[in-house]
């Protein structure tokens, strides 16, 4: 029973080692993003560069290749708006669109292409638009279309991506902004992006060895 407890306890010390080592690894970056792309053109990209946190150039983009074209904008933003729900919250009245395999048939993904911190960061992204619904009615109006809305980004990391400083690393974000627009072609929205992303050692699995490991102490 005495060795049974021994082994107990060094198994919660080690499970408390091993997460404090891998939360101490963690990098937390306070990022600032300018750049311009439209989801109402071929490609439906955004890419710039950054402000501040990181030195380099970003894109998002999504796979388009089934969307109505950019020629016929009246049908793609039709299909665009068919993901939009209604919100009628009284002084709150809003559409929401969220952008995701689910509702469009595509990931969204994400890289950050650095020279400081040094390296490529990479990965699957969603995200959701609000249209305010300024007049409260329930109807969308021109002015509401291109007006200043919110757009809110959630990053997930892929590790098989990552060169330079983020090779095998893993993690998460989320950036959003306050001057989403949806224009025309051949216009752009230009947009500001600001928000944050957490890198950390992928887990690896280490449970057998480490039990292992104990056990032979004690033995």
């Amino acid at each position: 029973m005495c060795e049974m407890k021994k082994l107990v306890i060094a198994a919660a010390t080690l499970a408390c080692v091993l997460f404090v080592a891998q939360a101490a690894f963690a990098t937390s970056y306070s990022i600032g993003l300018t750049g311009s792309g439209s989801l109402m053109k071929n490609g439906a990209t955004y890419s710039g560069t950054f402000m501040f946190g990181m030195s380099g150039t970003w894109t998002i983009d999504i796979d388009d290749s089934l969307w109505p074209d950019e020629s016929d904008s009246n049908a793609r933003w039709d299909y665009i708006w068919s993901v939009f729900e209604y919100d009628d919250t009284v002084g709150a009245k809003a559409w929401y669109g969220t952008f995701s395999q689910a509702t469009i048939g595509a990931t969204p993904t994400f890289e950050f292409v650095t020279t400081s911190p040094g390296g490529t960061v990479a990965g699957d992204c969603t995200f959701r638009i609000m249209i305010r619904d300024w007049s409260g009615d329930g109807v969308l109006q021109q002015r509401e279309k291109h007006d200043d809305s919110q757009i809110v980004y959630t990053l997930s990391i892929d590790p098989t991506r990552g060169t330079g400083i983020f090779e095998n690393w893993c993690g998460y974000g989320s950036i959003s902004s306050g001057n989403f627009r949806f224009v025309n072609p051949p216009q752009d929205n230009m947009l500001e992006i600001a928000g944050q992303l957490i890198t950390e050692e992928c887990p690896s699995p280490v449970e057998e060895s480490s039990w292992s490991t104990i056990k032979a102490l004690y033995n």
